[in-house]
C-alpha cells in the first residue's frame, strides 16, 4: 500500500457544515517555507512598523470673506423696542408679577402639636361632594400645582376665610347642643 503521506486535518476539514468558522488561515499543504512555519495565521503582536496614514491629504482651504463688505443697518444693534418683543412674553412677565409665593408657614412648638393630635384624632370628618364648573376646576389644580398644596387644602382655607369673615356664623354656633366629637 503505497504511503500518501500523513493525513491532515485542516481547520476548513474541521468546521461542519458551514456552522463554524476556520480559526486561522488556510496554510496551504505544498511548500512551507520558513516565513510561513513562523507565521501561524493570527497576530498577536501586530506589525513590526506601525502603519502610517498616506501623505496624500491636502489641507482643506477656505475662503476668504470680502474685505468690502458693509453693513445695510443704520441704528445700533443693541437697542431694543418694546414693539419687538413678542406678546407672549410680556403676558409672562405680567403673570410672574403678579403670582406671589405665600410666606413660609411658622412652627408650631411641639406642645400645640400634641395637643392638636388629641383634639382631632378621634373627631369625625364630614365628606361631601362640590361641583364646579370646568374653568373653576382647572384654575383650582393649577393654583394647587403653584403652591404645592393640595387642592383640599386650598378649599378649607377658603372656607375657613368666608366663615371667618362672616359674624353671625360663631354666634350660631356657639348656640348649637355639641355634639360627642365636640365634648371629647
Amino acid at each position: 500500500m503505497p504511503d500518501k503521506g500523513l493525513a491532515s486535518l485542516s481547520s476548513s476539514l474541521l468546521a461542519r457544515k458551514g456552522q463554524a468558522r476556520p480559526a486561522m488561515r488556510s496554510q496551504g499543504f505544498a511548500g512551507f517555507s520558513s516565513t510561513s512555519l513562523e507565521d501561524l495565521g493570527w497576530n498577536d503582536m501586530g506589525t513590526a512598523e506601525p502603519v502610517r496614514a498616506p501623505a496624500t491629504v491636502l489641507p482643506i482651504q477656505l475662503p476668504e470673506p470680502p474685505a468690502d463688505v458693509v453693513s445695510f443697518d443704520t441704528e445700533p444693534a443693541h437697542e431694543s423696542y418694546e414693539g419687538d418683543i413678542p406678546p407672549v412674553l410680556l403676558q409672562r412677565e405680567a403673570l410672574n408679577a403678579s403670582l406671589t409665593i405665600p410666606p413660609p408657614v411658622k412652627s408650631v412648638s411641639v406642645a400645640t402639636a400634641q395637643r392638636l393630635k388629641r383634639e382631632t384624632a378621634h373627631a369625625g370628618k364630614a365628606a361631601f361632594t362640590l361641583r364646579v364648573d370646568a374653568e373653576r376646576h382647572l384654575k383650582l389644580r393649577i393654583a394647587s400645582a403653584i403652591t404645592n398644596r393640595s387642592s383640599q387644602d386650598l378649599v378649607t382655607e377658603a372656607l375657613d376665610a368666608l366663615v371667618g369673615a362672616i359674624a353671625e356664623v360663631e354666634a350660631l354656633v356657639a348656640q348649637l347642643p355639641r355634639t360627642k366629637a365636640q365634648k371629647r
